[in-house]
């Protein structure tokens, strides 16, 4: 008998070695052999389980007891109501006005005073989070690898970001079309060009390209949207801690997957809307979990002005209310069937929700009820119209593919990631399949609310990728599911930093703590270094082949403004599906350039629309133009733009008299 202890403190560290080998091979080898991988990853799920990290405990809160009377301060509840009316009337011609915006940020200060709960109110005092990790050394050890965390996910956002990505899309153009109208003082709730669109990245890109000088151009949007996913890093650290109640280590890790996570850095980083669903998500998450482990009505109300502010960033993040829904039969389920708390108070704090939430959406949700058919339409499209097919049978199809995007095949939008390529790098892969047995196993022993929603919600947060069933081609979607990123991050999370205290457990002080640290950290890096490499290399490689390099026309064509008497001389001969002049505007600093020849016949007497063309820019293959030019300037000078991407090269034109300029580089030119 005195040999079995012996024998599990000998066995019980190749657990966690085991478990994360074994699954990690099982991603490896799932694409050459599904069977195999999935055998490997069984057997990497049973080591998990027979380590004994599920069992382990999690944070608990204190379920505050809530008096069942109805207590309200009738002075701001009153002035949120008079101010919500003024806010409401003042949308009204889908304009924010100084007025309206001054009404509903009082009627929303207001309403959440009116209902915030004072000290005498609140009952039992929630108890402090009890870490997972048995670490006691001191309150602040995690402010030093959360700071490497921060510079890390900085690093992933921010580092050549002038360079990667390096050319607009046609959405790009739209979006800066619509920045251009805030800074000129149409300042619109809802955007209606390109299908519509949701405001906050406007007026953030406006702030960026007036007031701070970043000028109407690709890198104001860019950095926008880097911000926003930046800020989602330390959100989903909160999410983890505060909201789920985990561990420190396992906010740390979540926090850390999420800042070299190549799905977040793609998304994030091209300068759409994109990132701000996974931004609202972390947001929301904070409050709706720890008011499930806290029934603290101020969690209740700040999920409900989170769930409001959310809808003004990405359509993707329309789904959250099904979150909310799902998350407050949680609550019945545990505080009032199964707890016995007061069904009164319950079902004031279940109705302040949406009422929150309306309040913050009130703006927008004033737009979407006059103009239905412009709000919905971008969904509406992808959802019903044209829709061939018997729709369930395509939902399932959806789901099956959305399913495989993690570990599989992704999407296929080359602008928003490398196309077919699995949004989750193998050991974060490994992780996140691991991570969803390590949740189910802790739902089925500890039913825990806030785990429970993490594990319903995220399919609830792919659905709006699974929902393109009349276009089904666009599924998955890692923009559309982009609002899931913070809970699978958590997910694959888990089972390594429990994987990790039951190695640090098994070993004797500081030895094992040492192993641990070298596990996590040993994972994390090489997750950075494979995530970075598919961005920087693979990504960039894809964006290039697929992007035309409006930049450079731009570039050629600011060379010769000078020698062609301005830039309103050059033209684009129109191809099709060639290069967005709208771009090239941009690029030049000059939206209104719209400088294009639809006919080549047009330069014998000028375009009769503008200046006299005097440089004509011309696709590669454009044969016609190609020959009449010559034909028509055959005393000017034309040459081959050699660009930085083989196959983008393009004619320059120059009518004949004016002279080549002295800054033009000869190494970038070919006859």
């Amino acid at each position: 008998m005195t040999r079995l202890p012996i024998l599990r403190g000998v066995i019980r560290p190749l657990f966690p070695v085991a478990a994360l080998g074994a699954a990690v091979a099982g991603q490896l080898e799932l694409r050459a052999d599904p069977h195999r991988g999935l055998v490997l990853y069984a057997v990497g799920l049973i080591a998990l389980l027979a380590s004994g990290a599920p069992a382990l405990g999690g944070a608990r809160r204190a379920w505050v007891e809530r008096d069942a009377r109805l207590k309200v301060r009738p002075v701001p509840l009153v002035a949120a109501l008079l101010l919500a009316a003024l806010a409401w009337l003042e949308s009204g011609a889908n304009r924010f006005t100084l007025l309206g915006v001054l009404a509903w940020v009082g009627a929303t200060g207001s309403w959440l005073r009116a209902w915030w709960p004072g000290v005498e109110s609140r009952g039992a005092q929630s108890l402090p989070d009890r870490p997972l990790s048995t670490d006691r050394s001191s309150r602040v050890w995690p402010l030093a690898p959360m700071l490497v965390v921060l510079l890390v996910a900085a690093f992933f956002r921010f580092h050549g970001l002038q360079q990667l990505p390096p050319e607009m899309t046609s959405d790009h153009a739209e979006k800066l079309f619509d920045v251009r109208d805030v800074l000129a003082g149409v300042h619109r709730i809802f955007f209606p060009r390109n299908t519509g669109r949701e405001p906050a990245q406007f007026y953030l890109t406006a702030l960026l390209a007036g007031p701070l000088g970043f000028g109407l151009n690709h890198m104001a949007l860019k950095t926008g949207t880097a911000i926003i996913g930046w800020l989602t890093v330390p959100l989903t650290y909160a999410a983890a801690r505060r909201g789920a109640g985990a561990s420190r280590s396992v906010a740390l890790i979540a926090a850390a997957l999420l800042a070299v996570s190549k799905w977040h850095t793609e998304i994030t980083r091209v300068g759409l809307r994109f990132p701000y669903a996974p931004f609202a998500v972390a947001l929301l998450l904070i409050f709706l979990l720890r008011a499930l482990r806290s029934n603290d009505r101020r969690d209740w109300l700040l999920s409900g002005l989170a769930l409001g502010l959310g809808l003004y960033g990405y359509t993707a993040f329309r789904i959250a209310p099904l979150l909310v829904l799902v998350a407050l039969a949680l609550w019945w389920w545990r505080g009032v069937w199964r707890g016995g708390a007061s069904a009164r108070a319950a079902l004031l704090d279940s109705a302040l929700v949406p009422l929150t939430a309306a309040i913050a959406f009130l703006p927008l949700g004033h737009f979407a009820l006059q103009h239905p058919e412009i709000f919905w339409y971008r969904s509406y499209t992808r959802a019903a119209e044209g829709l061939t097919g018997n729709p369930w049978s395509i939902f399932w199809h959806n789901v099956w593919n959305a399913a495989l995007m993690f570990h599989w095949r992704g999407d296929v939008v080359w602008v928003n990631t490398v196309p077919r390529d699995p949004v989750l790098d193998p050991l974060t892969g490994a992780l996140f399949l691991l991570g969803i047995g390590f949740l189910i196993v802790r739902v089925v022993r500890q039913r825990r609310p806030a785990e429970i929603l993490l594990l319903v919600g995220l399919p609830i947060l792919v659905l709006p990728s699974i929902l393109a069933l009349a276009w089904p081609g666009e599924n998955p979607s890692v923009v559309r599911a982009g609002g899931a990123l913070p809970v699978v991050m958590l997910i694959a999370a888990w089972p390594l930093a429990a994987l990790a205290r039951v190695l640090a457990e098994s070993v004797r002080r500081p030895v094992g703590r040492g192993l641990a640290a070298v596990l996590v950290g040993g994972i994390l890096i090489a997750a950075a270094g494979l995530n970075w490499w598919t961005y920087s290399v693979d990504y960039r490689e894809s964006y290039d082949f697929n992007s035309w390099n409006t930049t450079e026309v731009a570039a050629v064509i600011r060379q010769w403004a000078p020698s062609i008497g301005g830039a309103e001389h050059a033209y684009v001969k129109s191809f099709p599906y060639w290069v967005d002049t709208r771009n090239v505007a941009f690029n030049l600093g000059d939206p209104d350039w719209n400088s294009v020849i639809m006919d080549i016949r047009q330069v014998k007497v000028g375009n009769g629309e503008g200046p006299e063309p005097r440089l004509i820019i011309v696709n590669l293959r454009d044969r016609t133009a190609f020959l009449t030019l010559q034909r028509l300037w055959s005393g000017g000078e034309y040459y081959r733009y050699k660009s930085r991407v083989p196959g983008k090269e393009f004619w320059v034109f120059v009518h004949p008299g004016y002279p080549r300029p002295a800054s033009l580089n000869p190494g970038t030119l070919g006859r």
